[in-house]
């Protein structure tokens, strides 16, 4: 789906062109989202699924492209004496974040705190729970890469926390050990001072500063078969949630094979703004129907190696029970088929799929969880066309009728051909496929070339015959 990880070496003009056309569900961090519709006189959740970058999320923190020195200059009119202070200052911070990088991996508080200004203030209480939560996590590696000054601090600012304060920007790196396959990224932005012992970290929310699951007040850590469970939601809800995805595993391994990650993360923040905090977005911007979230890293041409599944507190515990289990297995298929190929898929196949794999089993009637795009099928307003792209993105039309039409589509699949041939067709068509060049970097383009060898029909035949088949179902009282 997408990816924020750093830039490799100079890549040929394909994989450019790749990187451009294609990932732009597989660029950033990739996001599938589950919003929850509570079918009141059923007792089902229904719900649909997307690319939260399209509700216009920018995942990756703005850097500055000249980067301003503390005294709110430019480079090229610093006020610094001579290059070498800035380098000191650098240095300075460089040994700060190598300190509390030794910190987490040695579980020495003391030397973690002796990097804060004052650990009695609002920054510093929150620095102590953080390495706290951290000492909670099965952390494998913790690490801080290279300083970077960040934007010069507002005048304001330097009058309240004295004129050598400065900003600086630090990516880090962490796994999960026994969960991640690579380290996931994080940045974080301090605010730092001088002090008579040296420079001291005074704040981080000078600047971009995304928070992260060690982050969240009364962390608990409930392991599974499977899961491991991460938040601060009420213990109970963590508990069912953990069993819910322990199970989730078996179901999605049943469909999609054993050549996933199948050790799974989720994590369960108490209140809306820490879910839309985890995310980086604002909590007003579409996140009150959002129910769960598959997000991590992903380069292309590599599989997903850390995803996270989130959920929003609010949407996912207004589901009833049979919801929750379709949403966490919905999102748990997107994680088995993240981490298991390399090249994007249409998105009515990747939805359809997941919903396909969510609901099945459930013994639930088609008509009735697919009856708001039915009641449209019914008023002659129906799909023309499997769903495309822009159908999925709730700031340009109602998305729940497109994830129901993929719905039905994969299992409209799985109905005539069957469920290994379906599932042979997403993989056949996620390891970079050989096809036409002109259709090479368009995952629907490619799926229309190798329809016919997967099916033995077109995709525009099996298209006609799904639309009957949904104007069939529309008549079949829910």
């Amino acid at each position: 789906m997408s990816r924020e990880c750093g830039a490799g070496p100079a890549e040929p003009a394909t994989e450019v062109a790749y990187d451009e056309a294609v990932t732009k569900a597989r660029h950033v961090v990739a996001i599938a989202l589950s919003v929850g519709l509570v079918a009141s006189l059923t007792g089902i959740a229904g719900y649909v699924s997307g690319d939260l970058g399209r509700l216009g999320r920018s995942t990756s923190v703005p850097t500055a492209t000249r980067a301003s020195l503390p005294d709110g200059t430019n480079q090229a009119a610093s006020s610094l004496r001579t290059m070498d202070e800035q380098s000191a200052r650098i240095s300075a911070a460089q040994d700060l974040v190598s300190a509390r990088s030794k910190a987490v991996n040695t579980h020495d508080k003391s030397a973690w705190m002796a990097t804060v200004d004052a650990s009695g203030s609002s920054f510093g209480q929150r620095q102590s729970v953080a390495f706290d939560n951290l000492m909670k996590l099965p952390i494998g590696q913790f690490a801080y890469g290279a300083v970077q000054l960040a934007p010069a601090l507002a005048e304001a600012r330097v009058q309240q926390l004295g004129s050598t304060a400065w900003v600086a920007t630090v990516p880090g790196t962490y796994t999960l050990a026994g969960y991640d396959r690579a380290p996931r990224s994080f940045e974080a932005t301090y605010t730092l001072v001088r002090r008579t012992g040296g420079w001291r970290i005074a704040d981080d929310s000078d600047g971009a500063t995304p928070l992260q699951m060690w982050d969240l007040p009364g962390l608990r850590v409930l392991r599974g078969r499977s899961a491991i469970v991460i938040g601060n939601a009420p213990e109970v809800r963590m508990r069912d949630y953990q069993e819910i995805a322990d199970t989730a595993v078996r179901r999605v391994t049943g469909v999609w094979g054993t050549d996933w990650n199948a050790h799974v993360v989720v994590v369960t923040p108490s209140t809306t703004k820490e879910f839309a905090g985890l995310l980086s977005r604002p909590a007003d911007e579409g996140l009150d129907q959002v129910a769960a979230i598959t997000e991590g890293e992903i380069n292309p041409d590599q599989r997903a190696q850390g995803d996270r599944v989130v959920i929003n507190p609010k949407s996912f515990t207004a589901l009833r029970a049979i919801g929750r289990q379709v949403v966490i297995t919905h999102e748990l298929t997107h994680v088995a088929t993240r981490s298991s190929t390399i090249w994007p898929v249409p998105l009515w196949l990747s939805e359809g799929l997941a919903d396909y794999v969510g609901y099945s089993g459930l013994g639930l009637q088609r008509a009735r969880v697919a009856s708001e795009l039915l009641a449209l099928v019914r008023q002659g307003k129906g799909p023309k066309a499997l769903p495309a792209a822009d159908d999925f993105d709730p700031a340009r039309t109602k998305i729940a009728p497109s994830y129901a039409a993929a719905w039905l589509a994969v299992s409209r699949l799985v109905d005539i051909f069957g469920q290994a041939r379906v599932v042979a067709f997403y993989r056949a068509i996620s390891d970079r496929p050989a096809v036409d060049k002109a259709v090479q970097f368009d995952p629907d383009g490619v799926a229309v070339q190798a329809f016919p060898q997967s099916f033995g029909v077109s995709e525009a035949a099996f298209v006609d015959g799904w639309k009957r088949y949904m104007r069939t179902l529309a008549l079949t009282p829910p």
